[in-house]
């Protein structure tokens, strides 16, 4: 006996949410990079969004100790209330609003905690409004709990800084979300104090929630201030809500540990909704997590410095690149350089363009397309200064043979 095509066509049928999607193209560029590497080549891996230093050491022996305490079973789906505590007195001495355990909640990573968020407030039809270029995942999980992204471009010209006049242009009577991503993946960008005030104000008059993506807060160069609404007041706190990480800032990105803050209406929901997909983040690394945000930050301040003698190296190299312009980011670990110039009949688009580095170069980027702008590509520095300047050696050299036509 066999199933007819047909009936087979159908048993394997995807549900419409499911199809609306696409796949994660910083994931997908990770998974190319070990392909070549397993056919021997030399790839060098300018992709990842996650830093090459080793969790903190105290960091990991919290996490052993949790093991040999027999802190190995399950936990309230929020999470330890150790640990919940923790981030409302990071949010409370910070900002100076006062945060309750029960408006905080932990997450398996910060992407949980943003999904978590939008199943929990988005009807179908409600937008969001996404000033680009954006985090690749945004817009997808947005599309999963039925809402319509909405794309706000920000001007390279002002470095991708986001301006409240052009997010204000776009709200309509169906918006429900403003996402602010600071430090912007993939731009690096850091939105100011003024114009944070004013989309604070745009939010509270108008009745729309502030989405503060912050994975990358601690991770804030000289010269620059990270700024979030919560500090313009209890208005400000009421339509805010915070998703946070210890992937970045404390090289935990294996461990799956992110947080909410957020009004306790909205953590509620979350909660419940975590309740019946995962459950509680593992229980191991919300006792990690806790040693990351009470512990010595020191750590956090010499990836910083690590981080920044890196992009001090890489922006030059990247803008002495034959057709190729970078603005200087002021956080986060990426470069977002501009390559329209060597787009052809060839390579007509950054995902082509992506191609030939990896092809050609050996030299693994993301396309800028997945962040919502064609004429860029996303290089991380999260790797060794000798890896990155093998790369850009190597980019120079391929760039050079695209200039020349």
């Amino acid at each position: 006996m066999s199933i007819s095509p047909a009936k087979r066509n159908d048993v394997l049928r995807l549900s419409s949410t499911v199809s609306r999607i696409g796949a994660s193209a910083t994931l997908a560029a990770s998974e190319k990079a070990r392909q070549l590497r397993a056919k021997g080549m030399d790839v060098l891996d300018l992709g990842p969004g996650q830093p090459d230093f080793a969790t903190p050491e105290a960091i990991r022996e919290a996490g052993i100790r949790a093991i040999r305490e027999g802190h190995t079973r399950y936990t309230p789906a929020a999470g330890i209330p150790e640990l919940r505590e923790a981030v409302a007195s990071l949010y409370t001495l910070r900002e100076g609003v006062t945060y309750r355990t029960d408006e905080t909640m932990i997450t398996a990573g910060g992407k949980q905690g943003l999904h978590n968020f939008f199943m929990s407030v988005l009807d179908p039809g409600d937008e969001v409004i996404i000033p680009t270029p954006y985090w690749v995942s945004i817009p997808e999980q947005v599309k999963l709990a039925g809402g319509q992204p909405v794309a706000v471009d920000t001007a390279e010209a002002d470095a991708f800084e986001l301006r409240t006049e052009a997010i204000a242009a776009a709200c309509t009577d169906r918006t429900r979300v403003i996402v602010v991503n600071t430090p912007s993946n993939p731009s690096g960008a850091v939105v100011g104090g003024d114009e944070m005030r004013q989309l604070a104000e745009l939010a509270i008059e108008r009745g729309i929630l502030l989405l503060l993506d912050e994975c990358y807060a601690d991770l804030v160069y000289e010269g620059a201030e990270h700024v979030t609404p919560l500090c313009f007041g209890e208005e400000a706190k009421a339509v805010t809500v915070v998703c946070g990480s210890c992937s970045k800032s404390y090289a935990m990105t294996g461990w799956r540990i992110g947080y909410l803050a957020a009004p306790r209406e909205i953590i509620a929901a979350c909660v419940r909704l975590q309740g019946h997909t995962t459950s509680n983040p593992a229980s191991v690394s919300q006792y990690a997590a806790l040693e990351a945000l009470t512990g010595d930050q020191t750590p956090v301040r010499q990836m910083l410095a690590t981080f920044a003698e890196r992009r001090d190296r890489v922006i030059p190299r990247i803008r002495s690149l034959p057709g190729v312009e970078c603005v200087e980011p002021k956080g986060a670990f990426y470069a977002f350089p501009n390559v329209s110039a060597l787009f052809s009949e060839q390579y007509p688009t950054s995902t082509e363009l992506a191609g030939y580095f990896i092809d050609e170069a050996h030299v693994v980027t993301v396309p800028g397309v997945a962040f919502g702008r064609d004429d860029f590509l996303r290089m991380s520095y999260a790797t060794s200064m000798e890896t990155l300047d093998r790369a850009l050696d190597r980019l120079e050299t391929a760039c050079a043979v695209l200039a020349a036509g």
